[in-house]
């Protein structure tokens, strides 16, 4: 649930600088980056089973989104 990522639309975009130095060699992406747990709240969850166990069936609850890991360092995004 801490696991940083994006939806799957997200653009990667060169940034605009408003200092001086280097240039960017990266770039980075248009919208800021929500934990797992966020984008799963909204998500239709749906009750699977998949076998019988000891003491029963084993279920649980799952839901599928595409996302896109936001794995790498944290960007600065100058207007967010």
């Amino acid at each position: 649930r801490h696991l940083k990522v994006y939806p799957v639309d997200v653009k990667l975009i060169w940034p605009i600088t408003k200092v001086r130095g280097k240039p960017r060699k990266h770039h980075v992406p248009d919208i800021l980056s929500i934990a797992a747990e966020h984008m799963l709240a909204s998500a239709k969850w749906k009750a699977v089973s998949w076998r019988s166990g000891t003491k029963g069936r084993l279920k649980a609850r799952f839901a599928a989104v595409r996302v896109r890991t936001a794995d790498g360092p944290p960007q600065r995004i100058w207007d967010k």
